[in-house]
């Protein structure tokens, strides 16, 4: 809104909304790139917000995930995701996070028990990383809007 109208509640909500919307479309799309299925799953999911079609595909998509972190974030060997991999579900799922990503918000993404892997808009807190890491899921994050807004649209 940059005519000097003041952005109410509504605005910041359908704006983040959109993002997410945006976001889970560019995943889907690597995913496909790359010859894996995955379908958008319906709104506030507990599972997770993309679905993996074959469960045989989860180590694949966990090594999607972590190159596109390594893609948009300095490689830091003190974060090497591979090294445990507890996550074992027929149900994989990603998670799509717009904002930062802290606290319970981590904790209940662990607990699903189905979530693999998590790609954040926005940065996520090092004791949640740590956490991931034990749980043995990959994260992608600080991935720029300028990558996936209106993925949809494109054609």
């Amino acid at each position: 809104m940059s005519d000097g109208t003041r952005k109410t509640d509504e605005d910041r909500l359908i704006y983040q909304l959109t993002i997410h919307r945006d976001l889970v479309g560019w995943v889907i799309i690597k995913l496909a790139q790359s010859g894996i299925r995955s379908q958008r799953t319906t709104g506030n999911n507990p599972k997770g917000d993309i679905l993996i079609i074959n469960s045989n595909d989860a180590s694949r998509v966990k090594e999607i995930i972590s190159s596109i972190h390594n893609q948009y974030n300095a490689v830091n060997p003190n974060e090497l995701q591979f090294t445990l991999d507890r996550t074992s579900t027929n149900q994989p799922h990603i998670e799509i996070k717009t904002t930062y990503l802290f606290g319970k918000a981590i904790n209940e993404i662990i607990d699903t028990g189905t979530v693999i892997a998590v790609v954040s808009a926005e940065k996520i807190s090092q004791p949640g990383k740590a956490k991931f890491f034990q749980a043995g899921i990959v994260y992608a994050e600080n991935i720029p809007l300028s990558q996936f807004m209106d993925v949809e649209s494109q054609e």
